[in-house]
């Protein structure tokens, strides 16, 4: 196995290294962007210039300027620590801390606010303050008291984060939603919101049987209800390299320290028992393979019935899978009556107001008055600013580029949960002649999917993150189909609006058990043929249905019918424009490839007992509730947020922020082979404001590697490097991890996932620097479906 020379051993923490999730690579970006540090869950944004100020009374009336600043440091403060005692069965009380924004002249006053919270493990402080800054202020100033509580077993909490969405994480967070209610300046009235694992868990505690009274309404942002598909583990059923990054990520990051600054003397105490009960994530992603329990238990797809509190839930079409749930929401919503409003833009991992590509839109000021106001305070909105039911950025054809920094060509629409009813299927089916046709081909014919060399890397990145300066959109396909089956319509005729999922219909056979597919919808300008990425979605052709849970081995050379969803869509295919179909069996390193090749024929034709192979998009047809959109949401960028250097100001800068990646020849096991190397460097920064002096500094580095012609060597490395230090009073820590996850064939002909993960802490500076605890975990995971 090939082990990269930068992730052997220890290195200094200034070295290049470290993890992060599946990030794009990054050009030098501004104050933003590079301080944050916490992957897809907190990357920065594109600062623009400061606009006019403005107040908390300003309404979508008055549409904002791209990148207007949202004045508050008048009237809101620093946040304020607050500790929150919490219990689970068979388990001690811990302790949660949090801090939480406030009007210093409202609580001052004694007027009683509703609450806001947000429970995540990505540290309140050096991990969150920056981008809270961005948005909680602006809420606070509209009198909410805004809570930010680190969930247990990272920060400045006590106890250890077992996994993602536990029932004893949920429990808590129900916990405090009860304290904060009780809080002497909150009037009982809970909001609960987030973006990505915060976004999750509020979905997930609205949907809980004890979800607190208190609770009355949940903003979900980059959110999943469905942690087996559409999520960073699985989609269609074949696993996804973020299963294995994200774990490392995690593992790396939860290994970072309380501040004694907060919790004082105990924080040795708490960060020992962080690592010595430190568990390896991967091992129960890994070995739950299809959708089973596991997955259900924390899926609310499959708990609708239980949502009693109205949802909020926000996407963008740059951002994976989390545009998927979205449109899934609004429906099972809708029908059980629970208020539900959905929104889904052009930008990546990103809120409305701050994502790229835009347009970016004024989110945070409609939120107040649309979304808080009405469930928090009862204040019913007018009715001629409120946004539909679920609103649509239809973005249109255009040129490939990596960049997000521009504004996308398109136009909003208006849908509701009936949109299915409307949309009209346009079926195109897989000619012998790699066309998309009218009618079924009269001729069978038997076409070979080509597998493509793992040096192809276009679909690295397969969605944005939503950074500006970040060149992380998929960018020209046309490298990619040349090593795929593709099939081609003729340019289109008139423009074609697209919103549902596009639909692959394959008839296939496979050499091999088990296998996988990559399934692309392109289009292909008239004008250069270079090819753009409009949807895709994986698919392990074990599981046949669209449940997921019964995989069964493929028979050799047997053909079968496997119907591909795509991921949700809204486009406008312009006339003259070509569409296309790309299929290959492997896409490294997004996909976690199989332990074999397999040769894969795809028939198209008539086939006894099966319909032809066919691509089918779901045709939008106009609506008259579009044309009120024109003046209700713009389509060129308006975006306002607070400044951050009014609350987090830099003190001094020791090394620049740095993210890269690169793709290499190299040789695996004697054999020529392909190494992507991303890192992802946050600088080394002193924070003052609320962090006090403390110097940050953090690197994460993803290494994925694959010999050619041996899908079975595929293999993850991270490591994570974090360093804190403040000098007055004098304090230093640090932590490094590294992890590895490959494959090895076992004695009865198959393969097993092999895992190392090691972490190790040190404390005190220079000559003076100890080790504080360390941790290996080793283990063996059965590859029965992947």
């Amino acid at each position: 196995m090939h082990i990269p020379d930068s992730v052997q051993g220890d290195s200094s923490p200034s070295a290049s290294g470290g993890a992060g999730h599946d990030a794009a690579p990054f050009a030098p970006l501004t104050r933003r962007a590079l301080i944050q540090r916490l992957g897809w869950s907190s990357l920065g944004l594109f600062v623009s210039p400061c606009f006019a100020d403005s107040s908390p009374e300003e309404t979508l009336a008055e549409p904002a300027a791209d990148g207007q600043h949202l004045r508050t440091r008048d009237r809101v403060p620093d946040p304020r620590d607050i500790g929150f005692t919490v219990h689970y069965p068979g388990r001690d009380p811990i302790r949660l801390v949090g801090h939480y924004w406030f009007n210093a002249a409202t609580v001052a006053s004694g007027q009683r606010c509703p609450a806001i919270v947000e429970f995540n493990p990505y540290r309140r402080r050096d991990g969150m303050l920056l981008s809270d800054s961005w948005m909680y202020p602006w809420f606070a100033a509209n009198d909410y008291l805004c809570f930010r509580v680190d969930l247990q077993g990272s920060g400045d909490s006590e106890g250890v984060l077992t996994d993602e969405y536990s029932d004893e994480e949920l429990a808590y967070c129900a916990q405090v939603i009860e304290q904060i209610a009780r809080h002497p300046a909150c009037d009982g009235q809970v909001g609960m919101m987030g973006k990505s694992w915060s976004a999750i868990n509020s979905l997930m505690v609205a949907a809980r049987a004890d979800r607190p009274s208190a609770l009355k309404a949940v903003v979900v942002c980059c959110g999943t209800d469905d942690r087996y598909n559409d999520d960073v583990h699985y989609q269609g059923g074949a696993m996804l390299a973020d299963n294995a990054g994200w774990a490392s990520s995690m593992w790396g990051w939860l290994a970072a320290p309380p501040d004694p600054m907060t919790v004082g003397g105990r924080w040795e105490v708490i960060w020992r028992e962080r690592i010595k009960q430190a568990s390896f994530w991967f091992v129960p992603w890994a070995e739950h393979q299809t959708r089973d329990d596991y997955w259900r238990a924390t899926s609310v797809r499959d708990h609708y019935d239980q949502m009693k509190i109205p949802v909020f839930f926000i996407g963008g079409w740059q951002d994976v899978v989390y545009k998927n749930p979205i449109e899934r929401a609004v429906a099972a919503l809708s029908t059980t009556g629970t208020p539900v409003a959905g929104l889904i833009g052009p930008w990546g991992h990103k809120y409305p107001f701050d994502g790229h590509p835009g347009p970016r839109i004024d989110w945070l000021r409609s939120t107040v008055t649309h979304w808080w106001d009405r469930w928090l305070r009862g204040r019913e909105s007018s009715p001629e600013t409120r946004w539909p039911t679920l609103t649509v950025w239809l973005g249109e054809s255009r040129e490939p580029s990596p960049s997000a920094c521009g504004d996308e060509p398109g136009r909003w629409v208006a849908e509701d949960a009936h949109w299915r009813t409307r949309a009209r299927e346009r079926t195109w089916y897989l000619g012998a002649d790699h066309g998309l046709i009218d009618e079924p081909p009269v001729n069978r014919l038997a076409l070979s999917v080509p597998t493509p060399a793992p040096g192809v890397t276009v679909m690295l990145e397969n969605s944005s993150w939503g950074e500006c300066g970040n060149d992380d959109l998929p960018g020209d396909q046309a490298p990619a189909d040349r090593q795929a089956l593709t099939f081609d319509s003729v340019p289109l005729t008139a423009d074609l609006d697209v919103f549902g999922h596009p639909v692959a219909t394959l008839v296939l056979r496979s050499d091999q058990p088990l296998a996988v597919i990559a399934v692309r919808l392109c289009e292909v300008s008239p004008s250069t043929g270079a090819s753009r990425l409009v949807s895709y979605s994986y698919r392990n052709l074990c599981h046949g249905d669209d449940d997921r849970s019964n995989p069964r081995r493929l028979d050799h050379g047997v053909p079968f019918q496997i119907r591909v969803p795509l991921g949700l869509t809204g486009h406008t295919f312009k006339a003259g424009w070509r569409i296309r179909l790309a299929i290959s069996p492997a896409c490294f390193p997004t996909l976690w490839s199989s332990p074999r090749t397999a040769n894969l024929t795809l028939d198209t034709g008539p086939l006894v007992g099966f319909a032809a192979s066919a691509l089918m998009l779901p045709e939008r047809l106009p609506r008259l509730a579009d044309a009120s959109l024109r003046t209700r949401l713009p389509i060129h960028s308006q975006g306002a947020y607070v400044d951050d250097r009014d609350y987090l100001p830099i003190l001094a800068e020791a090394r620049p922020a740095r993210n890269e990646r690169t793709a290499s020849a190299v040789i695996i096991d004697g054999k020529p082979g392909v190494l992507i190397h991303k890192v992802f460097d946050s600088g080394r920064y002193q924070y003052g404001g609320p962090l006090a002096g403390l110097w940050v500094d953090l690197i994460g580095e993803e290494n994925y590697q694959i010999a050619e012609d041996d899908p079975a060597t595929m293999t993850c490395i991270t490591r994570v490097s974090q360093r804190f230090e403040r000098p007055d009073p004098d304090w230093t820590a640090r932590a490094e991890t590294i992890t590895r996850i490959w494959s090895e064939p076992t004695s009865n002909g198959d393969f097993a996932f092999r895992f190392e993960a090691t972490v190790r802490t040190y404390v005190g500076r220079g000559p003076e620097e100890k080790p504080f605890e360390s941790k290996t975990l080793t283990g063996t995971i059965p590859r029965r479906w992947i």
